[in-house]
């Protein structure tokens, strides 16, 4: 049995290369050259992959080997229309939940998230910690999980859209927009406005998606 260090490095290795864009969706993992890479056996390198399989960011094929998932147009507007459930969820109950220091908190993560609009790698980091932090807020656990697990499948895309935007942020559906409902106390609203920027999110993520598609 492979050790659990060795396990949790391969993971952390693989995951890093997925969500990066360094190994592109429908690109085959070889696990002999990562375990080189490494300096380690397969064996963790098998588990490693039997995990991101579970998470969905690999596909293993009977037989072929492992791919990182290709995701097809309606896979990407599946799993924004799930997140954006989930997510709105979370945000009606935040807004019961959150304490006032909280929502400072989350306030600074949405200026921040401004700060470095530039850099889409930076920015992308700061979306998921906006997101992370206002899931937890609505204290449903299992659903700000879920919430995250599809935030990372759709990872790779919304590096690509900041990569294409001088302001990634879509008009009118700003992270602050969010803060100041849950600063309300609204938890429709906020539940409405957090789906409408999830959607929002979608059509201009998918719309930069296709285009490249094509240009391919």
């Amino acid at each position: 049995m492979p050790s659990e260090s060795a396990q949790k490095l391969c993971l952390a290795h693989l995951r890093g290369e997925i969500l990066s864009g360094r190994l592109a969706p429908g690109e085959r993992i070889r696990p002999e050259a990562v375990a080189t890479q490494l300096g380690l056996s397969r064996m963790p390198v098998r588990e490693a992959l039997h995990q991101l399989d579970a998470e969905g960011l690999v596909t293993l094929r009977p037989n072929r080997g492992a791919i990182v998932t290709l995701l097809r147009r309606q896979d990407m507007a599946e799993i924004f229309e799930m997140r954006a459930l989930l997510e709105g969820l979370c945000a009606r109950h935040a807004a019961r939940c959150a304490r006032p220091a909280d929502l400072e908190e989350l306030d600074a993560e949405a200026q921040a998230l401004r700060r470095v609009a530039h850099d889409p790698s930076r920015w992308t980091d700061r979306h998921e910690a906006f997101h992370d932090r206002l899931c937890r807020l609505g204290e449903r656990p299992r659903a700000a999980a879920e919430a995250r697990r599809l935030r990372l499948l759709l990872r790779p895309l919304l590096l690509g859209y900041a990569a294409t935007e001088r302001d990634p942020e879509t008009l009118g559906h700003e992270h602050e927009v969010i803060v100041d409902a849950l600063r309300d106390g609204d938890g429709r609203r906020a539940e409405r406005l957090l789906v409408a920027h999830v959607n929002a999110n979608a059509r201009a993520v998918l719309g930069i998606a296709l285009a490249t598609a094509r240009e391919g």
